[in-house]
């Protein structure tokens, strides 16, 4: 009787697991001239054979798609499940993009586009030449070549491997660059940027190579194991301010430093996100002291939070933390962090705020003025790696607090809170294009246009 009822029980679940679910027998890539298959299923959710329920169906599209589209390798992808007579595939169609790009770099030596705007000197811009060959033997590597002119005179090149093994879990980058420089920032007045400069010799030589392993498990979480040999020398006026610069008396600075970054990244679109989240932990450790003979030890550590959501149709908040903290009180200038480059308050992008301890908070709201619109460039329809294209443009407006901790300083910014607000226009197209245009006032009741190429957040 027992075994009459658990043959009976065992029937019915499999009838009502039938109806909810089926089994996916095939997987169809179309469109992957290049990127090799096994690079493309990595970032899939689902596997051949799996039991794959219905009501699971949209949260394997949209994370199979995004996972695919944040690896920068794809303009757009499309994946579906289909039945034919009971036999259930899914098929995922690409586009793949363009992977070799000689790429014009123009730099600005300034803060900004917006600072270098108000002097319009072309003898602080950094002009040159990189070459990409991205998703190099179609295996998602990248081939770099880097040559700039100018400000900055600089030589190097860059070779990534995301994976070393058939498990797709561990990869290897290095990366080398020669630089040198006849003007250089060397110091702060009022929280504005000084330079020393000397306009017939080279006044700093750089050199590094870079080291780095990193591990990916799952889809979302990233580390990243560094170490990097650098060499620094000084001549001429510089060579005068070696002990503010390099924190010795000898014009020069050889060191080893050592890195571990940990991100976990569940952002849609990691170009433009609107949805999801991101955290990051950094840990680098510049000089080894009497290990590497620099007598050099700066300890850095640095954490990243940031939210996306989705409110209301077509409306979106933002919010990210920012800390960044050197437990040494006396920095070498070289070695000095706080707000001002990557991380500062809008409103305050002419300013430099260094100190030992440093904190950002950014608040964002955004309404979607255009949604997202695909198109085909008639002019280049021929082409398709680039005459198909997406367009979407936000209205922003937005708030950031930011206090940076200097024991002793005298810059007017330091060991206070400034805030600043404001409002603007995201423009966003295809090949992770972002152009931002913003209008901020800060706290000291300062005002001004501001043009940006990445996210606010």
């Amino acid at each position: 009787m027992r075994v009459v009822l658990v043959l009976i029980f065992g029937f019915l679940s499999y009838n009502v697991i039938g109806q909810n679910s089926f089994v996916l027998s095939d997987i169809e890539i179309i469109g992957n001239k290049t990127t090799k298959e096994h690079i493309i299923l990595r970032e899939v959710t689902f596997n051949h054979r799996d039991t794959i329920f219905f009501s699971d169906t949209a949260k394997h599209v949209f994370k199979t798609e995004n996972n695919l589209l944040n690896t920068s390798l794809f303009n757009f992808i499309k994946v579906t499940f289909v039945d034919t007579l009971g036999v259930w595939v899914a098929r995922i169609k690409l586009q793949e993009r363009w992977y070799l790009w000689p790429k014009f770099v123009i730099g600005f030596q300034d803060r900004n586009f917006s600072e270098w705007w108000k002097t319009r000197d072309f003898s602080r811009i950094d002009y040159g030449l990189i070459i990409n060959r991205n998703n190099f033997l179609g295996l998602n590597q990248t081939l770099q070549g880097q040559f700039n002119y100018g400000f900055t005179k600089k030589i190097g090149f860059k070779y990534q491997i995301p994976y070393l093994t058939k498990k797709q879990r561990g990869g290897f980058n290095i990366s080398a660059s020669y630089g040198a420089q006849n003007e250089v920032f060397s110091g702060l007045n009022d929280n504005k940027m000084v330079y020393i400069k000397n306009d017939s010799d080279i006044i700093l030589n750089d050199f590094n190579a870079i080291f780095e392993y990193t591990l990916r498990t799952g889809f979302y979480n990233l580390q990243t194991f560094a170490i990097e040999f650098k060499s620094l020398s000084s001549a001429n006026v510089l060579k005068n301010s070696s002990e503010w610069y390099f924190g010795n008396t000898e014009g020069h600075l050889k060191y080893i430093s050592l890195m571990y970054w940990y991100k976990i990244d569940k952002r849609f679109s990691k170009n433009y996100p609107l949805t999801g989240y991101f955290f990051d932990f950094k840990f680098r450790q510049f000089g080894l002291g009497i290990f590497d003979k620099s007598d050099l030890f700066v300890t850095q550590i640095a954490s990243n939070y940031r939210i996306y959501k989705n409110i209301l149709k077509r409306h979106f908040i933002a919010g990210s933390a920012y800390i960044n903290i050197s437990p040494k009180k006396d920095i070498p200038f070289r070695f000095q962090q706080g707000l001002g480059f990557h991380e500062y308050v809008r409103g305050y992008e002419p300013y430099v705020i260094y100190g030992q301890a440093s904190f950002l908070a950014k608040a964002n709201y955004k309404f979607q003025l255009v949604s997202p619109k695909e198109f085909t460039l008639p002019i280049i329809r021929k082409w398709k790696k680039f005459s198909k294209a997406h367009f979407a443009m936000y209205w922003n407006i937005y708030s950031d607090f930011g206090y940076v901790h200097q024991k002793f300083s005298s810059q007017t910014l330091n060991n206070k809170l400034v805030w600043g607000l404001g409002t603007g226009i995201d423009w966003v197209s295809y090949y992770d294009m972002v152009i931002r245009t913003e209008v901020s006032i800060n706290k000291e009741g300062k005002s001004g246009f501001y043009l940006n190429f990445v996210a606010p957040i």
